[in-house]
């Protein structure tokens, strides 16, 4: 039977605003409506914190950015991602600052404080959807790289262990099995974020060795005058949708999209902040300023230098150009396989840390959606019984379906822009008067609204080739 700890009602949402101009008229209403601020923090630091943040963001989207690059030239695919990181900066800010302001628990506490239960009922199955896709993802890019798909099974162990023809100890469901029972299981062990954070923080530092690999490489390429002959500081109208105004604003849309699928931790936020030492607003502020620098830097290198190594021939994951063959162009043959193996390596870490954060947001949703409280009041059998069950979901369903995660990427796509941007953006609409927000605001949910558009229009192009 699940055991709760009953704690206060949950809030009724707020009336609509009714007499008084400017932004002190609508906060006046919700600040009557809010919980009265109490102390609440964990034992995370600084560095924990960024470093939470940073593995939540930094996952499989990094590997597609060079591809996006390789559309846009350097010049203003830099400019499209410096450009991604400030309206991410945007969103989050407004989810910490009112978090912080209601003193709620979690994002859709905040939205049912002002949306009602209906609203935060939209924004959870949204999380739920976007970041149950994404698990799934995963576990069959980490099967894709450990041990590779039929025929040949080129992935790292059986290249390594000189065994392509498949046993069972070797086969997909062996291996990520093993993974997840291995890597993922100890980390979902603490029911704390500060715990987490120090796998985080290795996975921050293979991330960052990963970047610096491939940078490496690509000064190694420019030192030698071997960069890819066709890479472009411009946008060519040829790459772009032909030049035309439509195909154009397709490519950089498109280019958008994926950079802010790879920025996003929006679902993550409130967990980080109330596991801080000091989770105030301002220090929540400055940490996610500071992991949003990291991420800035990791995809900025990623993109460049993956483009400027392979030019129109990169792939839409770099790694598939990151063979032994290709890298030996560069290093000898046997420290090249050392590399293929270590950036292989770290970028499987990455993921399976990452994964463990994505059941976090998954698993707290869920339990807001089915059962009106926090996750954190479960007693331990419900806990750990529905963290189980969110893996081995997000396992079955990788190895039995794996066709599937075409249709939870297309769905995924709008349920990402859905709490990343429209109730961000709807929070502005509802607790600011004055026409410059809430001008910002209705940029944000058009440019979400494109972006989630372009994005379908992708998948389903894609899916109709």
């Amino acid at each position: 039977m699940v055991r709760v700890v009953v704690e206060e009602p949950l809030q009724e949402p707020l009336l609509p605003h009714q007499g008084g101009g400017g932004e002190g008229g609508g906060e006046a209403a919700a600040a009557a409506a809010a919980p009265p601020p109490a102390p609440r923090g964990g034992t995370c630091s600084t560095a924990g914190g960024v470093s939470n943040l940073v593995t939540t963001a930094v996952g499989a989207g990094m590997v597609a950015l060079p591809r996006a690059v390789s559309e846009t030239g350097i010049l203003l695919g830099l400019l499209l991602f410096f450009g991604t990181a400030a309206l991410t900066l945007c969103s989050t800010s407004i989810i910490v600052r009112y978090a912080s302001r209601y003193n709620t628990k979690s994002y859709g506490d905040l939205v049912r404080l002002h949306f009602g239960r209906g609203g935060a009922a939209l924004l959870q199955a949204a999380i739920v959807i976007h970041v149950g896709g994404v698990m799934i993802g995963y576990c069959v890019i980490v099967s894709d790289v450990l041990v590779g798909s039929a025929p040949g099974f080129r992935g790292v162990l059986p290249t390594l262990l000189g065994r392509h023809d498949n046993p069972w100890w070797l086969s997909r469901p062996a291996v990520l099995a093993a993974a997840l029972c291995g890597v993922v299981a100890p980390m979902l062990v603490p029911r704390s974020l500060a715990a987490v954070a120090r796998f985080s923080r290795f996975g921050v530092a293979c991330v960052l060795g990963l970047a610096a690999t491939i940078c490496l490489l690509a000064g190694t390429a420019a030192a030698e005058g071997r960069l890819a002959p066709d890479v472009r500081l411009l946008p060519h109208a040829a790459s772009m949708g032909g030049g035309t105004p439509l195909g154009v604003a397709t490519s950089i849309l498109a280019v958008v999209s994926v950079s802010c699928l790879a920025f996003t931790c929006h679902f993550n936020l409130v967990p980080v902040q109330c596991s801080l030492k000091d989770p105030s607003s301002g220090h929540m502020l400055r940490v996610l300023q500071l992991a949003l620098s990291v991420c800035v830097l990791v995809y900025g290198t990623v993109a460049v230098c993956g483009y400027a190594l392979f030019g129109s021939e990169t792939d839409g994951d770099v790694l598939k150009n990151l063979t032994a063959a290709a890298v030996e162009r560069y290093v000898p043959p046997a420290p090249a396989a050392a590399i293929v193996y270590l950036i292989a390596a770290a970028f499987t870490f990455n993921l399976l840390v990452n994964f463990v954060l994505k059941v976090w947001a998954v698993r707290e949703n869920l339990v807001e959606l089915a059962l009106g409280v926090n996750v954190m009041r479960l007693s331990a059998a419900p806990f750990y019984g529905l963290t189980a069950l969110l893996v081995a979901a997000a396992y079955g369903i990788s190895i039995l379906v794996p066709s599937i995660y075409a249709l939870l990427a297309l769905v995924g796509s709008t349920a990402c822009v859905t709490f990343s941007y429209f109730f961000p953006a709807a929070l502005i609409w509802r607790l600011h008067k004055h026409p410059g927000p809430r001008a910002g605001a209705a940029s944000m949910v058009a440019l979400g609204a494109a972006m989630a558009a372009i994005a379908v229009y992708d998948r389903l192009r894609g899916r109709g080739e």
